[in-house]
């Protein structure tokens, strides 16, 4: 039975023609999908989004404008009573990335280990990307 929203903060960070993506693994799920996370309680949808990018990548970003909103269900990959809503963000830095690979722990005891890529922007992307709502925003880019 779903009986919980979670909410969750994307960012399509964009140099050129191609954007960052995260490769992922989380117990041996593996996925690829774009930057972001968890939104917490207390704050808001941006400011998820910045701390996303501060804590994966260690860089500031501005947010540009929003690219997507599901409106359509969503259940979660990990939890079978959640309802996933996704928002997703055009979004810019200036700074260099020192690092693309990340490990970090999950609020469920995990680890999540990172490996961050740039790709092309184009339709073959979307054959790469895990998760639907990623795939919907990159459509709003092509």
């Amino acid at each position: 039975m779903i009986d919980k929203f979670n909410v969750r903060i994307y960012g399509v960070l964009k140099k050129g023609n191609k954007i960052l993506v995260s490769h992922e693994n989380i117990d041996g799920y593996e996925m690829t999908k774009l930057p972001g996370g968890g939104l917490e309680f207390g704050e808001g949808p941006h400011d998820c989004l910045i701390r996303e990018f501060d804590e994966e990548l260690k860089i500031s970003i501005s947010i540009v404008n929003l690219l997507h909103t599901t409106t359509n269900y969503i259940q979660s990959a990990f939890r079978a009573d959640e309802q996933i809503i996704a928002i997703h963000y055009l979004v810019h830095s200036d700074e260099h990335i020192s690092s693309y690979n990340t490990t970090q722990g999950t609020k469920v005891g995990k680890q999540n280990i990172h490996h961050f890529e740039w790709k092309e922007l184009n339709s073959k992307l979307l054959n790469i990307l895990t998760f639907d709502m990623d795939r919907q925003a990159i459509l709003q880019l092509l």
